[in-house]
């Protein structure tokens, strides 16, 4: 059965819906942002059946390629369906037993009457418990995987912006990050700018990545921008625009 981690308060609510939903014949509509673990809990919902892309199901019944009567399956992107009344009535009439994804909180009304329940799944950052065991098992295997020493969970970045999707890229690349040294982040990001450089402020343009990471670092480190003006050797004035400049990626 896929696992579908909850640990904090409103991913149990939901984990126990989940398991009401296994036991009966009734459609359901799952929603949430990317990486929120909606194909997750579907598969756990029912972990036997087979996953169709709702485009590529609405060709296949288009097509007569797709043969099959009082079955369940699972639907993801319902939304990206373009021919609603043909998959429906498909539905209907070979009694399929549905469960669906959607990145949309709003349905046609025709889709939005096939289903007896909606569950709605919260990002990542209102999970927090949830985040915590993810990182865990992210870690073990991203160290699996790169067969690199477990780090210490002080030194993984992370990064909840695409929420479990962004967690684990972030996740592996705080254990590649630990195999690379300041050579390879100038390469890094000598290869990226030579692939963007456009128009005449390129300097302008870039000055962000090398600035952002180091008034983030410093705000970590120090208490105060006295510290921080001090320690990076700038005046205070010069600090706070900068820091007004950047503030958009800094407040993230």
């Amino acid at each position: 059965m896929e696992e579908y981690i909850a640990k904090s308060k409103n991913s149990k609510e939901i984990l126990n819906s989940a398991q009401l939903l296994q036991s009966v014949e009734i459609n359901a509509l799952i929603m949430g942002e990317t990486g929120v673990g909606k194909k997750s809990l579907a598969k756990y919902i029912l972990p036997n059946v087979k996953i169709y892309k709702a485009k590529n199901l609405q060709q296949d019944i288009s097509d007569n390629l797709i043969s099959i009567q009082n079955e369940s399956i699972i639907i993801d992107k319902i939304e990206n369906l373009t021919n609603i009344d043909l998959v429906v009535n498909w539905i209907n009439h070979n009694n399929i037993r549905i469960i669906a994804t959607s990145l949309k909180s709003e349905l046609n009304s025709k889709l939005n009457d096939l289903f007896s329940i909606t569950i709605e799944l919260p990002p990542l950052k209102e999970r927090e418990e949830d985040v915590k065991l993810l990182i865990s098992k992210f870690s073990k295997e991203a160290s699996s995987t790169l067969d690199l020493e477990p780090i210490l969970p002080s030194k993984l970045m992370i990064n909840l912006s695409n929420n479990a999707h962004s967690l684990r890229k972030s996740i592996y690349f705080s254990y590649l990050f630990e195999t690379i040294g300041e050579d390879e982040i100038l390469m890094f990001m000598e290869n990226y700018m030579f692939a963007n450089l456009k128009g005449e402020n390129s300097y302008k343009d870039f000055s962000y990545l090398f600035e952002v990471p180091l008034l983030k670092a410093a705000k970590k480190r120090y208490k105060s921008q006295v510290q921080m003006a001090k320690h990076l050797g700038l005046n205070r004035i010069t600090l706070r625009k900068k820091l007004d400049i950047h503030k958009g990626f800094l407040d993230d």
